[in-house]
């Protein structure tokens, strides 16, 4: 990660007043969507049917490395999974680095990523 681009986020969200800070965590996550990386949220299509990240791809987490592998991406590619308290997506990040791919971060919770993307996002 680009130092640059961490420094941004902390000022915005630094400016946005008395909001909580983000964990490092979440902030790596955040770093990474904000420069293209490939979102992907492993819960269960009831919880998702609650909310989801924009453009995030629907993989349950048990079956996450045949459904990254049929996106073909490089095993390089910068992924973040989600879900809703961070167990599965560690899970399902743990399978896919087995696999070969390099640039696997697990995201954590749905909400967490959210709020910390609606707070960089509001004006």
């Amino acid at each position: 990660m680009k130092p640059t681009y961490l420094g941004l986020l902390l000022l915005l969200w630094s400016a946005y007043g008395g909001a909580e800070m983000p964990d490092k965590n979440t902030q790596n996550a955040v770093a990474l969507i904000s420069q293209g990386a490939t979102v992907i949220d492993v819960r269960t299509p009831i919880e998702i049917a609650d909310g989801a990240l924009p453009g995030a791809l629907s993989i349950i987490h048990t079956d996450i490395v045949a459904g990254v592998q049929a996106l073909a991406l490089p095993s390089d590619a910068p992924l973040v999974l989600y879900c809703r308290s961070g167990n599965r997506s560690g899970m399902a990040a743990e399978a896919l680095q087995a696999q070969g791919y390099t640039q696997v971060t697990n995201g954590g919770s749905y909400q967490q990523l959210a709020a910390a993307l609606d707070q960089i996002s509001a004006p």
